[in-house]
């Protein structure tokens, strides 16, 4: 499963598009940058599908999915953290170890 460099790739992608969606949110007072910046982040989303499509070929869609959406809000909190100037709460590190401990298992 971790080998498997299209849930990776997946993952970023993923991280890219919501990245795309904040930024583009954060410019609303610019339109034409607005449109691109969101068009952009729908490519890397299109991107994040044909990766996520690919890795199904070899990882069964229940560990895929898991492991997809877990490593993606983690991705998130710290691409937040140091882009966004966002603060992180003890809870959010404490749900953050239990997302990381759950991948492991799923992945045994």
């Amino acid at each position: 499963m971790f080998s498997n460099y299209w849930i990776w790739l997946a993952i970023l992608f993923s991280i890219l598009t919501n990245i795309g969606f904040k930024y583009a949110a954060m410019v609303q007072q610019q339109p034409s940058k607005k449109w691109t910046i969101f068009s952009v982040a729908l490519i890397f989303g299109l991107l994040n599908s044909i990766c996520m499509t690919e890795s199904l070929k070899t990882v069964p869609l229940n560990i895929a999915s898991a492991v997809f959406f877990s490593l993606t809000i983690v991705g998130l909190l710290v691409v937040s953290y140091f882009l966004f100037n966002d603060v992180i709460t003890w809870k959010q590190i404490a749900g953050t170890a239990i997302i990381i401990v759950g991948v492991i298992m799923i992945n045994l």
